[in-house]
């Protein structure tokens, strides 16, 4: 009897193995083509507004195209007025980082000498390795060569994904039908009134969220151009965009301009810093209350963890996409308790 199961346990084993195989790699296969529709279901829902603007006036089709195209119009008309003095000032940065290295350095310098005399060790410093110069040629130049390749495999994703965006924009009727056909019948109604509210708190937010970036963004940079810090609209812009993380946006966001600051001095640095804390008081106090108000409705504890699990699972982009994800996860559980509420009902 041993020897017949034998035979049909390793049969088992390696079908079991050979779709394991199969699944992994239809996986590596499928999985590039699901985040390229999530990214175009994501400019489609970006651009729905603008897009249900022009249909009053032309076809779902024409106006799926047109309001890519007056999107990508204003897109590159901001990039021709702001990229030209952005990329002069990151320029600008990039030739002050070594400066800001060594001004870092002379206060790790400092740091290691008070702690000696107080009897506290030595602070280990970063040593900079320059005597390899054709190594670092080498490897400037493979960096190089990747940037250039990722930059025009972004490209290529981009577009694909805006092309893509607007066939869902287009046909959206139909593929929001065959959406809900998906889901059984009995639970169609629900799905769609979950989909429904997750849809609206999610624009709200991100309306709310954009405003307050853009003014914290806007504040910060004129803030350090008073202070004297050089490159103020790059530092002002990436402050707005790491204000859309809750929390750890503001650190990750002063930490380059707080870099920059140390170029011109330690006053500069010190005036710098109190332009940030006053702006963060501000954004705290005034600006989000009025323009968020009470939209997320999430506990600081809930929304402290949910960014910091985003940021470990996708980085940068988990942060930022933490929040809106648990919105929707708490709208849909919204919606599922009051249909029990109204079930339980006499």
């Amino acid at each position: 009897m041993e020897k017949r199961t034998r035979p049909t346990m390793w049969k088992v084993a390696l079908a079991l193995a050979a779709g394991a195989a199969l699944v992994a790699l239809g996986w590596r296969l499928v999985a590039p083509a699901l985040l390229l529709a999530a990214e175009a279901a994501g400019l489609a829902f970006l651009l729905l507004p603008l897009c249900r603007a022009f249909e009053r006036l032309m076809a779902p089709g024409a106006a799926a195209a047109l309001s890519l195209l007056s999107t990508l119009l204003l897109l590159a008309a901001l990039a021709w007025l702001i990229l030209p003095s952005l990329f002069a000032q990151l320029a600008d940065l990039m030739r002050a980082l070594p400066a800001a290295m060594e001004g870092a350095r002379g206060l790790l310098e400092r740091l290691n000498a008070w702690t000696q005399a107080a009897g506290l060790g030595a602070v280990a410093l970063p040593t900079l390795n320059l005597e390899n110069a054709s190594g670092g040629m080498l490897a400037f130049a493979a960096g190089t060569v990747n940037f250039a390749g990722g930059v025009a495999n972004a490209v290529s994703q981009i577009t694909m994904a805006a092309v893509l965006a607007a066939f869902f924009l287009a046909d959206r009727r139909r593929l929001t039908l065959r959406l809900e056909l998906l889901a059984p019948l009995r639970f169609r109604a629900l799905a769609v009134r979950m989909g429904m509210a997750a849809q609206r708190e999610v624009r709200l937010y991100l309306r709310a969220q954009a405003t307050v970036s853009l003014a914290v963004g806007a504040l910060s940079g004129l803030g350090l151009w008073l202070a004297g810090v050089r490159s103020p609209l790059a530092l002002g812009l990436l402050i707005g965009v790491f204000n859309l993380i809750p929390y750890f946006g503001p650190v990750l966001g002063a930490a380059p301009a707080l870099a920059a600051a140390l170029t011109s001095g330690w006053q500069t640095a010190l005036f710098a810093a109190v332009v940030l804390i006053i702006v963060q008081q501000l954004d705290g106090s005034v600006i989000s209350p009025r323009v968020m108000g009470g939209i997320t409705g999430l506990s600081p504890a809930a929304v402290l963890l949910g960014v910091f699990a985003g940021g470990c699972a996708w980085g940068v982009g988990g942060m930022l996409l933490a929040l809106p994800c648990m919105m929707v996860a708490r709208t849909c559980a919204r919606v599922l308790v009051q249909r029990d509420r109204r079930q339980r009902r006499p």
